[in-house]
């Protein structure tokens, strides 16, 4: 599939906040520019759980720091969802922290598929969904991960339905701490990220790519602030390899 994004300089970002208009307002106490829109802007969807939210200072979210890479790096995109970060968090080359996503303390894949038609109306429809979802389901609802792909299979059909180009980037979910994680859990996250490839294989096609994103491998428990939530740490490395796979399948 031949996908097609523009990376626009943060020049030509400046001068277009003169040229379109900014709906979005600057977050409160910060001198900085707000987040800018324009019809080559790749809208990023964060979908999934607390991992997802954040809880800064206790625990943090992996989405500040993708997003200082992308802003970095020249990338046009806005993070979008009906939810916005609490917790302040630094402008980086003089622009605001994109501060949207639809992530959810203890949200499982039936919670997503509830919300994702309401995420559609509020937000827009994403290009790229970043889809890191499953833990609240194998550790807390008991669900098998036979049936957790499942609902992950159906929320991907349904994000397939509301944009036929969308790319989506599936997690291979990180483990919780190693004295949090029984025989029985680690058994069945395990099998679940085990099982994600297929899904790949399943739901990609000549349009939507679906892409793995292993968080799980060289894995440790100094990446954790507790049982299941990353600290500082743990949040730069599942960015970082967030934006890895966006460097390597979203072209110029």
């Amino acid at each position: 599939m031949n996908v097609q994004f523009v990376k626009r300089s943060l020049s030509f970002i400046v001068l277009a906040c003169l040229l379109i208009s900014c709906d979005d307002e600057v977050n409160p106490g910060q001198d900085c520019n707000p987040k800018l829109h324009s019809d080559t802007t790749l809208k990023i969807l964060p979908l999934g759980d607390s991992r997802v939210e954040g809880g800064s200072p206790e625990f943090e979210s992996y989405r500040y720091t993708l997003w200082r890479n992308l802003i970095e790096n020249s990338w046009d995109v806005d993070f979008i969802g009906s939810r916005k970060e609490e917790a302040e968090q630094a402008p980086v080359l003089g622009t605001c922290f994109d501060n949207e996503h639809e992530g959810t303390g203890g949200a499982t894949t039936v919670d997503i598929l509830e919300t994702l038609t309401q995420v559609g109306d509020n937000s827009g429809v994403p290009d790229i969904v970043l889809l890191g979802i499953g833990g609240n389901d194998l550790l807390d609802g008991g669900a098998s991960p036979e049936a957790t792909i499942a609902n992950i299979e159906k929320i991907i059909d349904k994000l397939q339905t509301q944009n036929p180009m969308v790319v989506i980037f599936l997690e291979q979910i990180a483990p919780g701490r190693s004295n949090f994680m029984t025989p029985a859990n680690t058994v069945k996250l395990n099998t679940f990220n085990g099982l994600i490839p297929e899904v790949v294989q399943r739901k990609s096609n000549d349009n939507s790519m679906v892409i793995a994103v292993d968080m799980a491998v060289e894995w440790k428990d100094e990446y954790l602030a507790d049982p299941v939530h990353y600290n500082l740490s743990g949040a730069k490395l599942v960015a970082d390899r967030y934006f890895a796979a966006i460097e390597l399948n979203i072209t110029e």
